[in-house]
């Protein structure tokens, strides 16, 4: 074979290399995004999955020229994919101790106020500190970081806990009877509140939990660096323009 030949096919090897190289990088780096009902914050409407995080992880992407579709799950198979694939996106997710470790974080992107809720007409339940509680049934959201933290935090009988797959499953219950206490964001209770046709104003919260941790965007920690790199620096921009203030206002007022 002459010099020439051995050279093309040398040449030909490279392109081919190359181009199989840049595809498995290119696959590589492909997000995956997932999330809960959780409105206003994240929830499907009419076929779209919309919400002050939806809109605000749009911009971003769209900052950050990158294309994928949001899948709304319930919240233990979202989390547990999150921590399992790499280039896996989830939101809204309070960065907890428990949590640190799983993911990159980027945000905060909202406050987080946990209550103890009970229906305001419930006048045979009397709670004044979290122990008293416990003679109660309270229904929490499997995986959902303020019933983990509730669970932590204090010596719960396992006989009080009632679980529940989702937000909207969980209130249900509540307005008919089979639980009595639920745990929830104080504007998601109001919002599950309104899609039920109820008042907001017939839930009555016993209790503050938890207001120190805030909501991020949390990227599998074995993600591509130069991907969560550019989401980063993707949000910092959006932070920047006075985005977040405007969905605010739009959603949670």
């Amino acid at each position: 074979m002459s010099f020439y030949a051995s050279r093309l096919i040398y040449q030909r090897i490279v392109v081919v290399c190359t181009f199989a190289f840049a595809a498995c990088s290119a696959f590589a780096s492909e997000l995956t995004i997932v999330t809960e009902e959780l409105p206003p914050l994240n929830y499907e409407s009419q076929g779209v999955v919309t919400g002050y995080s939806t809109e605000l992880l749009e911009a971003v992407l769209w900052e950050a020229k990158i294309k994928s579709t949001v899948n709304i799950l319930p919240w233990a198979r979202a989390y547990q994919m999150a921590t399992t694939q790499p280039n896996t996106l989830i939101f809204s997710t309070a960065r907890t101790p428990d949590r640190e470790d799983f993911f990159e974080w980027i945000g905060p992107i909202s406050s987080r106020q946990i209550y103890l809720f009970k229906l305001k007409s419930r006048t045979d339940i009397d709670v004044k500190t979290v122990t008293d509680s416990f003679q109660y049934k309270i229904g929490l959201i499997r995986e959902m970081a303020s019933g983990k933290t509730f669970l932590k935090n204090n010596n719960v009988p396992d006989s009080t806990i009632d679980y529940a797959p989702t937000a909207e499953s969980n209130l249900k219950k509540l307005l008919v009877g089979r639980i009595d206490l639920i745990i929830s964001l104080d504007w998601s209770a109001a919002y599950q509140m309104k899609k039920e046709k109820r008042d907001p104003s017939e839930l009555e919260p016993v209790l503050v939990l938890d207001d120190k941790t805030s909501y991020y965007f949390a990227l599998n920690k074995q993600s591509d660096p130069v991907l969560v790199q550019k989401i980063r620096k993707a949000f910092e921009k959006v932070k920047k323009s006075g985005l977040m203030d405007r969905l605010r206002n739009k959603y949670m007022h």
